[in-house]
């Protein structure tokens, strides 16, 4: 009987000492709940409550003449939960959403009847139908069968985004660039503290597992819309430039190849096209070699080796050069000229004109060797030696190399004279090229006009920033202006002269990678220059790299220069040229008529631009001795304009087509 009472105390005292364990517990809990209900607090509201970014639109990038380049877009990707699909609803309407499908996709209604049989055994949650949809094909799909029961029923998932669109597809693609995980670059990288605007927040409050509503509260900060950037980019020179350069790489078979068109007094850059050949044999701007390719320019830097020598009074343009026959030898290597066609002892004009290597390394050697750091000081004066810093990222630091450096030694030289030893790129080429456009100011390139926000403007470029007030004095510029312009009338670009459409400039052949022993040579081919070659109003060069057919400037870069500038001279000289055109036509009717055109006392008038064989016939049947080379318009005429003719003189014309 004792043993059953302590049995029954025991446990009696078991339980009273659980229950007082159990209400000290509730105590302590209690305690700790209140004092760490600020703790509590906050994780109920993190998972009930969040801190949203709303996304600020991003500003439009313009061209010159106002039209839209870049803009910010909405864009649907459309997923699919299957699970949410109901057997019966599926079975019934997959057949009817296929065909659907195939319509909008243009792929066959088999392809997606047996994938979605196969994604649907799966239980596929989120299977990816299409990416990147506008409004309008977005509006089409939700209507079609299954997807017109929404996300629970039909399984229809959108997913909304903001993208970047370009409205000229693939015509300077990379000079508009992006800012996005690539990085940044082109005009998209280069403004986008502009363009970006700032983002706002709000709180959202959770209803379901992927459901958030906002929560309308004043400390709500609203998104600040980017500002819209006017571009100095020209649509109509990008689209004539894009389709001048990629003609010619095709043509060519080219490895790449860039365009830069630039105004001469202001600098804006109004069209900048970059071209590489791609895996599947077409032509895509993936680089912006314009900006980022240093290479040796070739012979397009003997215009500054003879700028130099005008300025030091090295050289006049009367003096004459012993080329040797074309071959020069110095110290143990030969330098050769290219285009040599038997001259002997010519001046510098003709040096440049017919890109003679063996006389401009003979100038700058003769004059040079003692002193060569007078030589590079010029080229420093001309900050050839270091960035332009261009608001575009990725420009290439340029090498000019010093004498008494690791990479100078006793042919450095003789070899930088045509353009090896050194590295620039084609923009730094360009706006040295500019200058002696601009009567001497070098100016920096510029991309922008003007930045607006909400069509008010916060910020314009109205005035070009001067990087040398002067490269030269007014003769030196002069008289190599002279030399440009010969290069085209009379040297090695002459073929394509046409006096109605006169520019001027320099060509360029460079060898590469020519270190590398046993591997066949390529080539950068290149013209550099301005028009008109008077007055002139846009400066421009070209490069090709690595054509497999033809590799001199003249066969490569030049038709792509004389493309472009003959399809915007006439935008640029409108009333020129259609004045010129009626005086021209007016003179032909009056020679055609007259009988006495020479007037009593004969004197020669302006032959230039008429057609050869209404005036051949005229001078013979007046008593005069014609001689004539070409056939087409008159180019060239001997007897100067207002001269007193005299019977039986001999004129010579020279006619092109």
């Amino acid at each position: 009987m004792n043993r059953k009472r302590y049995i029954l105390l025991y446990k009696s005292y078991l339980i009273g000492f659980l229950f007082i364990f159990i209400a000290a517990l509730i105590i302590f809990n209690l305690f700790y709940i209140q004092n760490s209900s600020e703790r509590y607090k906050k994780s109920v509201i993190e998972k009930t409550i969040r801190t949203n970014l709303i996304k600020a639109k991003r500003g439009n990038i313009y061209s010159s003449d106002n039209s839209i380049l870049v803009m910010s877009v909405i864009r649907y990707d459309i997923h699919i939960d299957f699970r949410s699909i109901s057997e019966k609803l599926f079975q019934e309407n997959v057949h009817s959403l296929c065909n659907s499908l195939e319509y909008l996709f243009k792929k066959p209604k088999f392809f997606f009847y047996k994938k979605f049989q196969l994604e649907k055994k799966r239980g596929n949650r989120y299977f990816l139908l299409a990416k990147n949809l506008d409004y309008s094909l977005f509006k089409n799909l939700r209507k079609f069968p299954i997807f017109n029961k929404g996300q629970i029923r039909g399984g229809f998932i959108v997913e909304k985004k903001i993208c970047r669109i370009h409205t000229l597809e693939n015509i300077g693609k990379r000079t508009l660039g992006y800012d996005d995980h690539r990085g940044k670059a082109g005009l998209e990288g280069a403004f986008s503290k502009y363009l970006k605007g700032k983002d706002g927040k709000r709180l959202e409050q959770r209803i379901s597992s992927k459901i958030w509503k906002p929560l309308k509260l004043k400390n709500e900060i609203d998104p600040e819309d980017g500002k819209d950037v006017y571009s100095t980019i020209n649509t109509s020179f990008q689209d004539i430039a894009y389709h001048a350069l990629l003609q010619e790489l095709y043509i060519s078979q080219a490895d790449h190849g860039c365009v830069i068109l630039m105004n001469v007094k202001s600098g804006e850059i109004s069209a900048m096209i970059n071209l590489e050949k791609t895996k599947r044999n077409t032509y895509e701007d993936l680089r912006n070699f314009s900006v980022w390719e240093g290479n040796e320019p070739g012979s397009t830097f003997k215009t500054m080796a003879i700028l130099a020598a005008l300025e030091d009074k090295k050289i006049n343009l009367d003096m004459i050069v012993d080329v040797k026959g074309g071959v020069m030898q110095l110290r143990g290597k030969k330098i050769r000229d290219s285009h040599y066609n038997g001259y002997t002892e010519i001046n510098p004009k003709k040096i440049l004109e017919l890109s003679s290597n063996v006389g401009i390394a003979k100038i700058i050697y003769d004059n040079y060797k003692n002193n060569p750091g007078k030589f590079i000081k010029h080229l420093c004066n001309w900050k050839l030696d270091k960035k332009i810093g261009i608001d575009i990222p990725g420009e290439s630091i340029p090498f000019i190399p010093k004498p008494g450096g690791k990479n100078w030694s006793g042919i450095t030289l003789p070899w930088m004279t045509f353009g090896y030893n050194i590295k620039l790129t084609p923009l730094q080429i360009l706006t040295f090229y500019n200058a002696i456009a601009n009567q001497g100011i070098m100016i920096k390139p510029l991309f922008i006009r003007e930045v607006k926000y909400h069509g008010k403007s916060i910020k314009k470029y109205t005035k070009p920033i001067i990087m040398n007030p002067s490269i030269a004095d007014k003769s030196s510029l002069i008289k190599i202006q002279d030399m440009l312009e010969g290069v085209v009338k009379n040297g090695t670009a002459k073929k394509y002269y046409n006096s109605e459409y006169p520019y001027a400039g320099k060509t360029g052949t460079t060898q590469l990678e020519y270190w590398i022993k046993g591997k066949r040579l390529t080539y950068n081919s290149s013209f550099v220059g301005y028009f008109p070659a008077k007055k002139p109003k846009y400066s421009c060069i070209v490069v090709i790299s690595k054509p497999k057919k033809g590799y001199y400037g003249i066969e490569v870069a030049v038709p792509v220069f004389d493309k472009i500038a003959k399809s915007i001279y006439p935008k640029i000289e409108k009333k020129k040229f259609t004045e010129k055109k009626v005086i021209q036509k007016n003179l032909l009717k009056t020679i055609r008529k007259s009988k006495n055109f020479f007037g009593e006392k004969w004197v020669m008038p302006n032959l230039i631009s008429l057609p050869g064989k209404e005036i051949i016939p005229l001078l013979e049947n007046r008593g005069f001795h014609v001689k004539y080379q070409g056939v087409g318009k008159i180019v060239h005429q001997s007897v100067k304009i207002g001269r007193q003719l005299k019977k039986n003189q001999i004129i010579f014309l020279k006619l092109e087509e």
